[in-house]
């Protein structure tokens, strides 16, 4: 698993199906690559029975893959790597090769707009998170430029210091802004508002921050129903991306307890962030 208190990306993976709508993800992988120097490899998954690729030899998708990858602005200048591979579901294989090659990120992209259908479902991009514990960027958005503002969702434990970890890994240089929303009935809820509010959690959100510059990091405390608040902060902030915790589960927990990361992933309007930690 990658280490969560490096400043810098080292290696990236990008997992991608090789169709037209992959092409922001990979865009966006190179950036990122660029923009830190990083190392970056490229990972296709044949599906046997969907892929128009699966009666090609590896390595001949391999060099369609180091050539689609050599077509971005930017790309020649990286350490590239290509890696194709037959067979198996999506989100083990790609986090079996994340946990052999140990990258600091996984990229995966999926249909612009449109996060219940395609590759890389919400909850597929937070199996490949919990299976590794590599944090994943799901990329939808045209990368016109560089990431500058990220939201990030707290609720001050473990998994919320790894998706600040996470975030300020990605924006080493930009803002983060930490949204804590408290889920209370009327009768329960505060009196207090607004930076009142916030200052009420000022020792939590410090705890947080782990040595990042505090005039990096803005701090927000809503009230109301978590998924809505996230969203809507989302959307009104207008943030490049937003970076979430989400603590391993397995079987029956799952079922039972479901995901806020996924239900915010599907109704995100920007790029999203997937943090892990074991509980």
């Amino acid at each position: 698993m990658a280490d969560l208190r490096q400043t810098r990306l080292g290696r990236i993976l990008l997992a991608t199906d090789l169709e037209p709508k992959s092409d922001r993800a990979m865009e966006r992988a190179v950036a990122l690559a660029g923009q830190a120097g990083a190392e970056l490899t490229a990972l296709h998954i044949v599906q046997e029975e969907s892929s128009p690729y699966a009666h090609l030899p590896l390595h001949h998708i391999e060099a369609e893959l180091q050539r689609l990858l050599l077509a971005v602005p930017g790309a020649a200048g990286l350490t590239l790597r290509v890696v194709a591979v037959r067979g198996g579901a999506v989100g083990p294989q790609v986090a079996g090769y994340a946990g052999l090659w140990q990258p600091d990120l996984v990229v995966v992209g999926g249909h612009a707009r449109n996060r219940m259908t395609g590759l890389f479902l919400p909850a597929t991009v937070e199996r490949i998170a919990v299976s590794d514990g590599t944090p994943v960027l799901a990329v939808w958005d045209k990368p016109l430029a560089p990431y500058t503002c990220a939201l990030v969702p707290v609720d001050f434990s473990p998994r919320s210091r790894a998706a600040v970890a996470a975030a300020r890994r990605l924006l080493p240089d930009g803002a983060l802004h930490l949204l804590h929303v408290l889920d209370l009935p009327s009768a329960a809820r505060p009196t207090a508002e607004g930076d009142a509010l916030t200052g009420a959690f000022a020792d939590e959100f410090a705890a947080l921050l782990d040595g990042i510059p505090p005039d990096a990091v803005t701090c927000e405390v809503r009230i109301g129903a978590p998924v809505a608040e996230i969203v809507q902060a989302a959307r009104q902030g207008r943030y490049d991306v937003v970076a979430l915790g989400s603590a391993r589960r397995n079987g029956v927990m799952r079922a039972i307890l479901g995901s806020v990361a996924q239900e915010v992933v599907a109704g995100l309007s920007c790029d999203a962030l997937l943090a892990d930690v074991a509980p």
